[in-house]
């Protein structure tokens, strides 16, 4: 039986924040890793292509479009619509429909500081291992 290793996707187009994002869920359960992509483009052929994703974490803002595209479309596709999503964003005010979404985890909002991302790592992390674990235990 070959291992399955989980992946977070995250959809980030900001390479600062990827990287701290990244710098903080750097040691995962399961032999979780994050895998970064910076466009919705991007993000819909990891995820038409690869069965490991266990968790999404997508910006709202990015360059071209906007991440709730992302989710609606997860949502109409039967094998990724269970696909747990953390939508992390600067301002998600003009997205209200997010709150309807089923794939919808968890709404987050960036941090102001580099110091924020610590407290949102320990947010996010219960979130993530979760999402790990469902992942895992499916696969077997």
């Amino acid at each position: 039986m070959t291992q399955y290793t989980p992946r977070l996707l995250l959809v980030e187009d900001d390479p600062q924040d990827a990287f701290i994002v990244q710098r903080y869920l750097s040691d995962l359960p399961y032999g979780g890793r994050v895998d970064r992509v910076d466009s919705l483009l991007n993000a819909r052929a990891q995820l038409g292509q690869s069965t490991d994703i266990a968790c999404v974490m997508v910006d709202l803002k990015l360059a071209d479009g906007s991440g709730a595209s992302l989710i609606e479309w997860m949502l109409s596709e039967p094998e990724l619509s269970e696909i747990p999503v953390i939508v992390f964003s600067g301002d998600r005010s003009t997205h209200p429909e997010l709150d309807t979404f089923t794939n919808v985890a968890c709404l987050i909002q960036k941090p102001a500081t580099a110091d924020g991302y610590e407290a949102l790592s320990k947010a996010l992390r219960p979130i993530v291992e979760s999402a790990l674990a469902r992942a895992v235990y499916a696969a077997q």
